[in-house]
């Protein structure tokens, strides 16, 4: 609903008040800076790959979480950032996702969460956000490799079923 603020706002009427005003914003800026991890170099060839990645921040956690990994063009990690959520949900933002992948120049990624239940079986809300973020990554030039479910004893890919969209 637009209020008569909003519509006076956005109209072609002059307000001959305004025309000399000096506006004074403030400007934000963010600097990432690159942490030093144990890692060397990891080049992604296949999901099991990824999936060993992820086991070591995912599996025996008792909450759930999500690890987005960001990649270069030769599939190569990049960097990583982990999201923590609650006993059974993650809340995942695409903003905050973007945020990391395009702060770090990455040109592609992973995402893989973990169910400390133990089920690997995809939820509606995990297709959701997948969906979600297979959108914003192709508005953005930005695809979304594979999304991942990791539990203590198995870990599936959900690129591997019929309702990932590969458009």
């Amino acid at each position: 609903m637009t209020t008569a603020i909003q519509t006076r706002m956005f109209s072609n009427e002059r307000d001959t008040k305004s025309q000399n005003k000096k506006y004074t914003v403030q400007k934000y800026r963010l600097t990432y800076v690159k942490e030093r991890t144990n890692f060397n170099r990891i080049k992604i060839v296949n999901r099991t790959d990824v999936a060993d990645f992820c086991k070591q921040f995912l599996s025996s956690i008792p909450v759930e979480n999500v690890c987005i990994i960001g990649l270069d063009n030769g599939n190569n990690i990049i960097g990583y950032d982990t999201i923590e959520g609650a006993t059974n949900q993650c809340a995942v933002y695409p903003s905050n996702v973007f945020r990391f992948l395009l702060g770090s120049a990455a040109t592609s990624f992973i995402i893989a969460h973990n169910h400390p239940g133990g089920s690997v079986r995809p939820s509606e809300a995990d297709w959701q956000i997948t969906e979600r973020l297979q959108s914003a990554g192709k508005m953005l030039e930005l695809p979304l490799l594979d999304h991942l479910i990791v539990t203590e004893n198995d870990c599936i890919s959900m690129r591997d079923s019929s309702r990932w969209n590969t458009k």
